[in-house]
């Protein structure tokens, strides 16, 4: 029994002593996980309208400018990270990008992306 108690000892003495690299080594087990699951945080920063006009979230077709003209409070564009992706991936615009994401927004609601009408087969339309 004193054995198991020494053992034991031992086993929590060492574990302090390399407390931080067990940490270490568990936060990016945990990061590696979370990434396999497809597991995303949420940012953490709010951003601003500035961030977004240096990250290139502007355009002729959307100006961003304007806003911080009239001193906006909002706290910047919101899914900014999957239109930088999607500029990223497909080499695009920031006005094509936009338009991709709302693309797959509507297919993904089953709604023409061409027309805007519902692909239902039990919509009606009265014209």
């Amino acid at each position: 029994m004193l054995i198991y108690l020494a053992l034991f000892l031992l086993l929590i003495a060492i574990c302090w002593f390399y407390r931080a690299h067990i940490l270490h080594f568990g936060s990016i087990i945990a990061d590696k996980t979370n990434r396999l699951l497809g597991y995303h945080l949420l940012p953490t920063n709010e951003g601003s309208f500035e961030t977004d006009i240096e990250d290139g979230l502007t355009s002729s077709q959307f100006d961003l400018t304007t806003n911080l003209e009239e001193e906006d409070q909002r706290a910047g564009l919101k899914d900014k990270e999957e239109i930088l992706k999607i500029m990223r991936k497909q080499k695009v615009s920031f006005d094509q990008a936009r338009l991709i994401r709302q693309q797959r927004l509507l297919k993904k609601n089953n709604i023409d992306p061409e027309t805007g009408l519902p692909l239902d087969p039990k919509f009606v339309s009265f014209s």
